[in-house]
C-alpha cells in the first residue's frame, strides 16, 4: 500500500458496496481492507479518511473503525508521542461533528474518545504527585476539552453526552477490563468532575494535582440539570431523551448531595408529566434509581423520599393520564411506561416509615398502589400484589392497612380468584397478547398471580379475622342463593369450563385460603392474656362453617374434591371436634354411587370421580398421620368399612384405602402392630415374588410381552399396519377398545410399585423417636431385602426399553411402534412452547386412533419409572435397610447407568428430562439418607461411577450443545424455538441438578466457615476429599461444571471449587498437577471468553489466585506449564508481586492485568469487523446494550426480595407430581 493509502481505502469500500462489484472483486477488495488494519500506518489512514470524507458516512465510519482497531490492539506499544497524536486525532474529529452526522457516527466518535479516557485520563495521580511531564500524558486538560466540545454545537453537544454515557456506563456500570485495572483513578475522577467542587472537597482527601484535571466548579450535573429544565420549558423533546440517558447513568454513584442539591426528583417528576414517552420511561428507571441507590447520608435519603411523598397527588395524576381502554387496542406508548410506573411505586412502600405524614401522603400512596391493583392488565395488578403480601406479614404496616385499604383489598382479591385463562374474551387477554409470547407463558404467570392473591386473602384472614369471617358468610350466603349457586348444587357434573364451575371453584378456593389464615392466626397471635378465649371464638366459627359446607351436599366431583381438601384443613384446627364427622363425609363422598359415567372410554366423567376418590385417600392418610391416637379406637370399625367398599375401588384407591389404615397401625399405640402390619402389606408385596413377574422382569422382550406390546403387535398385523402407517390417521375399532381396556386393567396392576411406595412413605413420616426407627427397620427389613433385586431388575429393564439397539430384532412396526412411545412431550418436562391444553387437545384427537396405543405405553413405562425411582428413594430412607445389603452401590448403579461391554459409552435412550428425574427422584435421597455408620462403605463404592457417569453424560451433551452455538446463530424469534433449544432448556435443568447433588454433598463454604456447613455436608467431605479414587471424578466433573455456558451454574461449581481448595490442595501430587494442568487452564479460558457477570468473574479469579500463588512455589511443572500458557508474560513478576500485597483486592488489580494480556494475545479482543461497518457497529451495539440491560435491572431490584441461584421449580424434589397429576 502506498501514500495514497486512503484512497486505495475509499476504492476498496465502493468495490465491496457497489451493486455491479462480483463476488471475487468484494473478496479481494475485503482482504485489502483486512489487511489495511494490520499496518503501523493505519490509524493516521483512519484518521484522514474520516476528516476527508465526512459526508460520506460508510467511508468515515471504516476510518474510525481503524482508529479503533488501533487504540485496542496496539496502545500498549506505542510511546507517549504517538498516543497523544492519536488522542488529538480523536479530539479533532469529535470537535468537527456536524448535525449531518447520523447516530452512530456519533456513538463510534465517543466510543474512542472514551477508549483513549479509559486509558490514560488521570494516570499520573496513581501513586502519590506526579511530575508535571506525565498530566500531558494523562490527558489533564479532558474535562477542559468536553466543556470545549459542549459549546461548540448542538451536534458536539450531543457527543459530549454520548461520552459522559458511555465513560460512566464502562466504570460504573459494565465489567470492562481495561476500567478494572484503573479503577482507583477513573472512579474518582467521574465522580469528581460530576460534583461540585466544595461537595467533592468534603468527602474526598486529594492533592492540589487533581484539581488540574477538573474544568468547572459547579460540576457537569447542575449543567444537565439546568439544561434539562429549559429542555423540558421549551418542548425540545430530541434533547430532553439525550440528557436523561446521560443523567440515568450517574445517579447511582454520585456523592447524594449533588442529587439533593440539584432537586433532580422535580425534574424528574416534570418529565413524568411530559408527552414524551421515552422521557417518561426513562425518568421512571432513574426515580427507580434514585429510591433504591445506597446513601451514607440517612437525612438525604429522607429527603428524596419525601420529595416523592409530597408529590403524590402528581403521582396519582401521571398514572390516571397514562390510561387507555384497552377495547380500542393497546395503546403500545403508555402500555409499557404504566408498567414502569407502578413498578416503581411498588417499591415505595419501604420507605413509608421515614415519610413525614403531614399530608395525608401515607394514604394517597397506598390508594395510588390500589388504584394500580385494580388495573385490567394483569401484569401491571401484579406487579402490586408482593407489596400487599409484604405489608400484611409486616406488623408495623397493619395500622395504616386496616385504615385505608383492607376491605377494598379484600373484597379485590376475592373477585380476582379466577382462573382468567379459563374465561373466552376476559379483558385480560388483550394485555396478554402484548404481555406474553405463548399461552403456557399466560397460564403459568396466571397461577403466580392467583398464587399471590390467594396469600392476600390468607393473610387478610389472619389479622382481621373478625371482619374475614363476617364478609365470607355474607359471599357464600349471596353465592349459593345466586343462579350460579343454585346450578351448581342442584348439578351431579358441570362443564370445567362454564361459569357455575369456575365461580364455585373460587368460592372454595377463598375458604381455603380463610382456613389457612386461622391456622396462620395461632402462630402470628402472641397476646396471652386473651389468646385462650379467642382461639375458642375462631374453633366456634370454624365448626360452624364446616358444617355449613357439609349441608350444602355438593355433588360434582372436582368440587367436592376441593371440599374433600379444605375438610382436611379444617380438621387440622378442629380436632377431634369434628373427627368423625369429616371422617364419614370423606369415607361417603369416596365411596359415593355415580350410575351412568362411561368407564370404558375414560370419559372426563369417569377421570373426575377418580380424581376425587384419590383426593379422598390422600386427605384420608393426611388424617391418619395427623390424629392416629383418635382414631385408634375405632380402628376395627375402619377395618370393617375399608373391606366393605375395597372392592367397589380401583387398584390406585385401594392403596390408598389400605396406607390409611397401615397409617393408624404404625402411628398411633394400637396393639398387635407386626401381625395387622403383616395383613395389610405382605398381601401386595407379594406379587414382586410372583412367578410372572420374575419372567417378565428376566430380559427385555418378556418385559415387552408383559407390557402388553405382543398383543398390541398381533392386533396391528391384523389390520394390516405397517411402519410407515401413519397411527394417528386410523381410528380405533371394536376390537381395538376391546384390547385397550384388557391393557388398561393389566396396566394398574403390572408391578406393585405404587403400594410399595405408598407403604414406606407413609410409615416413614413423622417419625419422632429412635426406638420407633428401629421398630420399622425390623418390620421391613425382611420384606425388603428379598424383593430388592427385583425392583432394581424393573428399574433395568425400564431403562433398556429406551435404548433402540436392545429393539433391532423386533419386527418393523414394532420397532417404529416402541420408537414412538419413548417420546417424551416436552410440554411434560416444562419446557415446551407448547400450552398443556394445545398437547391435551391433541391427546384427545388421538385418543381415538391408532396412536392411542403408543401413547399409553409410553406414559406407564414413564410412570413405572418414576414410581421405581420413588420406591428406591424411600427404601433408602430405611437406612441400614437399604444401605447394609450386599453389593447395594454396584447393584443400584447397574440398574440406572446401563454401559455399553467395555466402553465408557453410556446407553442411549434415557432422556435428558429422564436423567433429571433419576438424580433428583432417587439419588439426591439416596445420598442423604445414608447413615453415618454406611457412608464410608457405601459412598466409596458408589460416588466414583455417580460422578464419571454424571461427568460422562454432562459432557456428551454440553459437547453438542457449544458445538450448534459455533455453528448455527441462536434463533431468537419465539416463532423459531426449534427442538434443539428445548433440549438446551432440559439440559440447562439436568445440570443445575447435578450442581444441587455437589452442594448437598459439600456445600459452598470455605474451611473458614465450617459452622454453616451441616453434619451430612462435613461427613461427606471427609469421605470425598480423603479418597482420591472419589476426588478424582469429583473434581472432574466440577471443572467441566464451570467450563459449561450455564452463567448460574458455571458460578456455583466455581463456589464448590472454593470451598474445597483449603482441603485438598498440597495434599496429593496427582490432584495438584490437576488443579493447575486442567482447573487453571479451564478458569483461564472460561474468565477470558464466556460473558461472566462481576460476581463471577471476580469468584473464578480469586480460585485462580488461589491456586497460583499455592501451586506456583510448590511445583516446578506449574511454573513451567504456566510460562507456556502466558504468551511470554512475566508470570515470575506476577507471583513476587501478589506475594507483596497483603489483601485480595490489590492481589485482583494484578490479576485483572494478567488475564486481561492473555485476553488480547488469545485473539479475544480480535474483533472480526464485517465488510457491512453499520451491521457491525449495530452488532457490538446490541451487545453491550444487553449487557447494560443486565446490569440496570440489578441495580434498580436492589430492594426486591432476593432468589436463589439456582431456584428453578423445574429441579424441586417434587416437579414429578407435574408428570403425572394426580397419578
Amino acid at each position: 500500500m502506498d501514500s495514497n493509502g486512503g484512497t486505495q481505502v475509499i476504492t476498496a469500500l465502493e468495490v465491496i458496496y457497489s451493486p455491479k462489484s462480483t463476488n471475487d472483486q468484494r473478496l479481494e477488495s475485503q482482504k485489502f481492507l483486512d489487511n489495511v488494519k494490520l499496518q503501523e500506518e493505519s490509524p493516521l489512514w483512519g484518521y484522514e479518511i474520516a476528516i476527508n470524507n465526512s459526508s460520506n458516512f460508510i467511508v468515515k465510519h471504516f476510518g474510525l473503525g481503524l482508529l479503533s482497531n488501533a487504540l485496542k490492539k496496539y496502545w500498549d506499544n506505542y510511546d507517549t508521542q504517538r498516543r497523544i497524536a492519536l488522542r488529538k486525532w480523536i479530539m479533532e474529529l469529535n470537535y468537527r461533528v456536524t448535525d449531518q452526522d447520523p447516530r452512530y457516527i456519533k456513538e463510534k466518535l465517543a466510543f474512542l474518545w472514551v477508549e483513549v479516557a479509559k486509558r490514560c485520563w488521570g494516570e499520573a495521580l496513581r501513586g502519590g504527585v506526579p511530575p508535571e511531564h506525565l498530566l500531558e500524558e494523562s490527558w489533564v486538560d479532558m474535562d477542559n476539552n468536553l466543556s470545549e466540545l459542549w459549546n461548540i454545537n448542538q451536534a458536539a453537544r450531543e457527543v459530549t453526552l454520548i461520552i459522559f454515557r458511555i465513560l460512566f456506563e464502562d466504570v460504573f456500570l459494565l465489567d470492562d477490563m481495561i476500567v478494572l485495572k484503573r479503577m482507583t483513578v477513573v472512579q474518582p475522577l467521574c465522580v469528581m468532575i460530576v460534583c461540585p467542587s466544595d461537595v467533592f472537597a468534603a468527602k474526598y482527601k486529594f492533592n492540589e494535582k487533581w484539581a488540574l484535571f477538573r474544568a468547572n466548579e459547579e460540576g457537569w450535573f447542575k449543567i444537565w440539570i439546568d439544561e434539562l429544565d429549559r429542555a423540558l420549558n421549551d418542548d425540545n423533546q430530541e434533547y430532553v431523551v439525550r440528557l436523561l440517558e446521560t443523567l440515568k447513568t450517574c445517579l447511582n454513584w454520585p456523592l447524594s448531595e449533588v442529587v439533593i442539591r440539584n432537586n433532580v426528583i422535580q425534574t424528574l417528576l416534570s418529565c413524568l408529566f411530559s408527552n414524551i414517552p421515552k422521557a417518561q420511561s426513562m425518568a421512571l428507571d432513574s426515580m427507580h434509581i434514585l429510591l433504591t441507590r445506597p446513601y451514607s447520608n440517612d437525612e438525604h435519603y429522607k429527603t428524596i423520599i419525601n420529595q416523592v411523598f409530597n408529590n403524590m397527588d402528581t403521582l396519582d395524576k401521571v398514572y390516571d393520564r397514562l390510561q387507555f381502554d384497552p377495547k380500542d387496542g393497546i395503546d403500545e406508548a403508555k402500555y409499557p411506561i404504566i408498567k414502569k410506573f407502578v413498578d416503581m411505586i411498588s417499591c415505595l412502600y419501604v420507605c413509608i416509615f421515614k415519610v413525614e405524614d403531614n399530608d395525608n401522603q401515607v394514604e394517597k400512596y397506598l390508594k395510588l398502589v390500589l388504584k394500580a391493583t385494580y388495573n385490567q392488565s394483569l401484569i401491571v395488578s401484579g406487579l402490586t400484589l408482593d407489596l400487599w403480601c409484604s405489608c400484611l406479614r409486616n406488623d408495623n404496616f397493619l395500622p395504616y392497612l386496616e385504615k385505608f385499604v383492607i376491605p377494598d383489598l379484600l373484597q379485590y382479591a376475592a373477585d380476582a380468584l379466577i382462573y382468567y385463562e379459563q374465561i373466552p374474551d376476559h379483558v385480560s387477554k388483550i394485555f396478554a397478547e402484548t404481555d406474553f409470547q405463548s399461552k403456557t407463558e399466560f397460564q403459568s404467570f396466571c397461577s403466580s398471580y392467583r398464587k399471590n392473591i390467594r396469600d392476600i386473602i390468607r393473610l387478610i384472614s389472619c389479622v382481621k379475622l373478625d371482619l374475614a369471617y363476617e364478609w365470607l358468610n355474607v359471599r357464600l350466603n349471596n353465592y349459593f342463593s345466586s343462579q350460579y349457586g343454585q346450578q351448581v348444587l342442584s348439578s351431579t357434573f358441570l362443564d370445567l369450563k362454564s361459569e357455575p364451575y369456575l365461580s364455585a371453584l373460587s368460592q372454595f378456593m377463598i375458604i381455603e385460603c380463610f382456613i389457612n389464615g386461622c391456622i396462620r392466626w395461632k402462630i402470628w397471635y402472641t397476646n396471652s392474656d386473651d389468646y385462650d378465649t379467642k382461639l375458642d371464638d375462631i374453633l366456634n366459627k370454624l365448626e360452624m362453617l364446616s358444617n355449613q359446607l357439609i349441608a350444602l351436599n355438593i355433588r360434582e366431583p372436582l368440587l367436592l374434591k376441593k371440599e374433600i381438601q379444605n375438610f382436611a384443613l379444617f380438621l387440622t384446627m378442629l380436632k377431634d371436634n369434628v373427627l368423625f364427622t369429616l371422617l364419614e363425609k370423606i369415607i361417603t363422598t369416596a365411596t359415593m354411587d355415580y350410575p351412568g359415567i362411561d368407564e370404558e372410554n375414560n370419559s372426563d366423567e369417569y377421570e373426575a370421580v377418580r380424581e376425587l376418590r384419590y383426593a379422598c385417600g390422600i386427605e384420608l392418610n393426611r388424617m391418619a398421620l395427623l390424629m392416629p391416637e383418635s382414631l385408634k379406637g375405632i380402628y376395627s370399625d375402619l377395618e370393617s368399612v375399608v373391606s366393605r367398599i375395597l372392592p367397589k375401588l380401583s387398584y390406585h384407591e385401594k392403596i390408598s384405602f389400605k396406607s390409611f389404615l397401615l397409617t393408624i397401625v404404625l402411628k398411633s399405640s394400637l396393639d398387635r402392630k407386626e401381625e395387622r402390619f403383616a395383613e395389610i402389606v405382605d398381601t401386595e408385596l407379594v406379587a414382586w415374588s410372583d412367578k410372572s413377574t420374575e419372567v417378565g422382569l428376566s430380559d427385555l422382550p418378556w418385559f415387552m410381552e408383559r407390557l402388553g406390546i405382543v398383543k398390541i403387535a398381533e392386533y396391528f398385523q391384523r389390520r394390516n399396519i405397517d411402519e410407515n402407517s401413519d397411527l394417528l390417521s386410523i381410528p380405533i375399532d371394536e376390537e381395538g377398545k376391546q384390547l385397550k381396556m384388557e391393557l388398561t386393567k393389566r396396566w394398574q396392576t403390572l408391578f406393585p410399585v405404587r403400594a410399595t411406595r405408598m407403604f414406606i412413605h407413609y410409615s416413614m413420616q413423622s417419625v419422632k423417636k429412635d426406638s420407633e426407627f428401629k421398630m420399622l427397620q425390623d418390620m421391613w427389613r425382611p420384606r425388603i431385602v428379598p424383593i430388592l433385586p427385583y425392583i432394581l431388575r424393573l428399574l433395568y429393564q425400564l431403562q433398556s426399553y429406551h435404548d433402540p439397539e436392545n429393539w433391532k430384532d423386533l419386527p418393523n412396526v414394532v420397532q417404529s411402534f416402541v420408537k414412538y412411545s419413548t417420546v417424551e412431550r416436552f410440554w411434560e418436562a416444562g419446557a415446551s412452547n407448547k400450552s398443556k391444553d394445545e398437547f391435551i387437545d391433541e391427546h384427545m384427537k388421538a385418543m381415538h386412533t391408532l396412536r392411542d396405543f403408543a401413547d399409553s405405553v409410553g406414559h406407564i413405562v414413564r410412570y413405572t419409572r418414576e414410581y421405581t425411582l420413588l420406591v428406591v428413594g424411600a427404601i433408602s430412607s430405611l437406612g441400614s435397610v437399604f444401605f447394609d445389603i450386599d453389593g447395594i452401590p454396584d447393584l443400584l448403579f447397574d440398574s440406572i447407568a446401563i454401559y455399553k461391554p467395555n466402553s465408557n459409552e453410556i446407553s442411549p435412550g434415557v432422556s435428558t428430562h429422564g436423567w433429571k428425574h433419576i438424580i433428583n427422584v432417587a439419588i439426591r435421597p439416596i445420598l442423604k439418607n445414608c447413615p453415618e455408620e454406611c457412608a464410608p462403605k457405601f459412598m466409596s463404592a458408589f460416588l466414583p461411577k455417580l460422578f464419571n457417569t454424571l461427568d460422562i453424560i454432562l459432557c456428551e451433551k454440553w459437547g453438542k450443545i457449544m458445538q450448534h452455538h459455533e455453528n448455527e446463530p441462536i434463533p431468537t424469534d419465539d416463532d423459531e424455538m426449534t427442538e434443539e433449544i428445548l433440549e438446551e432448556n432440559l439440559l440447562r435443568q439436568l445440570t443445575t441438578v447435578v450442581v444441587l447433588i455437589l452442594i448437598d454433598s459439600v456445600g459452598q463454604n470455605g474451611s473458614s466457615a465450617k459452622s454453616k456447613l451441616n453434619s451430612h455436608q462435613l461427613k461427606m467431605r471427609k469421605i470425598i476429599f480423603e479418597d482420591i479414587n472419589i476426588l478424582a471424578p469429583f473434581l472432574k466433573l466440577l471443572n467441566h461444571l464451570i467450563s459449561f455456558k450455564d452463567t448460574k451454574c458455571s458460578f456455583n461449581a466455581v463456589l464448590l471449587m472454593k470451598s474445597c481448595l483449603a482441603d485438598v490442595l498440597i495434599k496429593n501430587e496427582s490432584v495438584d498437577e490437576y488443579f493447575t494442568v486442567e482447573v487453571m487452564k479451564t478458569l483461564l479460558f472460561t474468565l477470558t471468553t464466556h460473558n461472566t457477570n462481576r460476581d463471577s468473574f471476580y469468584e473464578g479469579m480469586y480460585v485462580f489466585t488461589v491456586l497460583f500463588l499455592t501451586l506456583y512455589k510448590e511445583y516446578k511443572s506449574t511454573r513451567q506449564y504456566l510460562y507456556e500458557i502466558s504468551h511470554g508474560y512475566d508470570v515470575e513478576n506476577l507471583y513476587d508481586n501478589l506475594r507483596k500485597v497483603d489483601n485480595f483486592k490489590n492481589q485482583r488489580a494484578l490479576m485483572i492485568d494478567y488475564f486481561d494480556y492473555i485476553k488480547r494475545n488469545n485473539g479475544v479482543l480480535n474483533e472480526n469487523e464485517e465488510s457491512d461497518v453499520v451491521a457491525n457497529e449495530r452488532k457490538r451495539q446490541e451487545k453491550r446494550e444487553a449487557n447494560l440491560l443486565k446490569a440496570t435491572q440489578k441495580l434498580v431490584q436492589k430492594n426486591k426480595e432476593p432468589t436463589d441461584l439456582l431456584d428453578d421449580p423445574s429441579t424441586e424434589n417434587d416437579a414429578m407430581g407435574n408428570l403425572f397429576g394426580s397419578a
